[in-house]
């Protein structure tokens, strides 16, 4: 049996955290792309919300929140 990849295992534990609500795993899957980082900021941006009581709802902010946190990581000069 092959290993679980580094993206397959992204993927698993976002289902994990969303309670295995697909609606709201695949917009998470679309939102982090397989990025570590992505990954991370949105984890950390879904335990932070409390005015969403709904795992869709929920992970909804918690994209528009690391979309924004995201923000702080662009290495793009100017």
């Amino acid at each position: 049996m092959a290993e679980i990849t580094a993206e397959e295992q992204i993927r698993l534990n976002l289902l994990s955290v969303l309670n295995y609500d697909t609606a709201a795993a695949a917009k998470a899957i679309a939102f982090v792309q397989d990025s570590q980082l992505k990954y991370q900021i949105f984890i950390q941006q879904y335990n932070r919300v409390v005015t969403e009581s709904e795992v869709v709802a929920k992970t909804i902010k918690a994209i528009q929140e690391a979309t924004e946190a995201l923000a702080l990581f662009d290495t793009g000069t100017e």
